[in-house]
């Protein structure tokens, strides 16, 4: 039985091993982190779904509505009001906006995206190795996929880590084509500009008949800010992303920051904070690698030299960016995915 070996157990990674369950391949899954899901984050504190990494969709992801349909994930609408606030101090004034009725839908899942994750880990039987950090990959007849810890052989490897962390972590032999090494430093990786924040209070003191905490900001801590309750009312929960300006203070002084934000906007606040965390996902060491360049948003995602295939068309690249459909999304992953196992599947035929 050929053997697949599958670097990272994000979404992409995930969806390649659900699509080749029930064929004739060994497959074998090796992810850095001690969890699963990569950009894919819900902390789960005090009973709060804290959504931290990956969250939202529209009716345009397609393939990630039919894999999400499949698996009978639910999701629900995410509800933003009739109006925002607008917070343009220091500059300006706080002003609301109304949001425009015809605006295209958004969702998001319910219980947090990493229940997709967890559901896919679910469905699939190949062997996960977590804390296993790839360093170099060799070719001849077969793969030899050397790790901090250990070895691993296999017939067909697919790697689904971003592809600037590819670039500035795996030495390949033989090489890889010098100008295909660039393209893949050279690519964004989506979500590595961000410091995700997601914070519950005892109360949705933000809520009226209008506005439900939608808002913006260009100069204050809080760039983006969205509800995050749930439909029970258990939840009540904000989430957004935080001014990448921030990024060098910790975490504990970005929530003090984040808290004096809102007190200058809810004067009526009384609430208590039940949870607060961020992520700065430019700090994740196996999302992107700490000398990687910083690139303009989406900037060669999609790029159809992405899906090259290497090595006696052996080795495949299968990370969000390298996707033809929605490139550095969610959807993206899961078409890419699903794409790398159909190849995979036509090798047995």
């Amino acid at each position: 039985m050929p053997k697949v070996l599958i670097v990272g157990a994000g979404l992409s990674g995930l969806t390649t091993a659900y699509a080749l369950e029930n064929s004739n391949f060994d497959v074998e899954i090796l992810e850095a982190r001690p969890r699963l899901g990569g950009r894919i984050y819900t902390l789960k504190d005090k009973n709060y779904n804290l959504e931290l990494g990956a969250t939202w969709f529209g009716l345009q992801h397609t393939s990630l509505l039919a894999l999400i349909k499949q698996l009978e994930i639910p999701y629900k609408h995410q509800e933003n009001g009739r109006e925002a606030i607008y917070d343009f101090r220091p500059k300006g004034n706080l002003e609301r906006f109304q949001i425009p009725k015809q605006g295209p839908p958004t969702y998001k899942i319910i219980g947090g995206t990493s229940s997709l994750i967890d559901k896919l880990h679910q469905e699939i039987s190949a062997s996960i190795h977590y804390k296993e950090v790839v360093n170099s990959v060799k070719f001849d007849n077969h793969f030899i996929v050397e790790t901090e810890h250990n070895q691993f052989k296999a017939d067909y490897l697919v790697i689904s880590i971003p592809t600037q962390l590819l670039a500035h972590t795996i030495e390949f032999e033989p090489s890889l084509p010098e100008s295909f090494k660039v393209l893949l430093s050279k690519t964004h990786t989506w979500m590595s500009d961000s410091i995700k924040f997601s914070v519950a209070f005892d109360s949705g003191f933000w809520k009226n008949e209008r506005f439900i905490g939608t808002l913006m900001s260009q100069h204050q801590i809080i760039q983006e800010m969205y509800d995050h309750s749930d439909m029970d009312d258990l939840q009540n929960a904000l989430v957004g992303f935080l001014n990448s300006s921030y990024s060098v203070l910790s975490e504990k002084e970005r929530k003090a920051q984040f808290l004096k934000q809102l007190e200058g906007i809810f004067s009526n606040n009384t609430s208590s904070i039940s949870t607060y965390a961020d992520v700065n996902w430019r700090n994740e060491k196996y999302t992107i690698h700490e000398e990687a360049e910083s690139l303009v948003p989406h900037q060669n995602n999609g790029n159809a030299r992405l899906r090259q295939v290497f090595f006696d068309e052996r080795l495949f690249f299968s990370a969000s960016e390298t996707a033809a459909q929605t490139p550095g999304y969610m959807d993206g992953a899961v078409h890419r995915g699903m794409e790398v196992a159909d190849l995979l599947l036509k090798k047995l035929v």
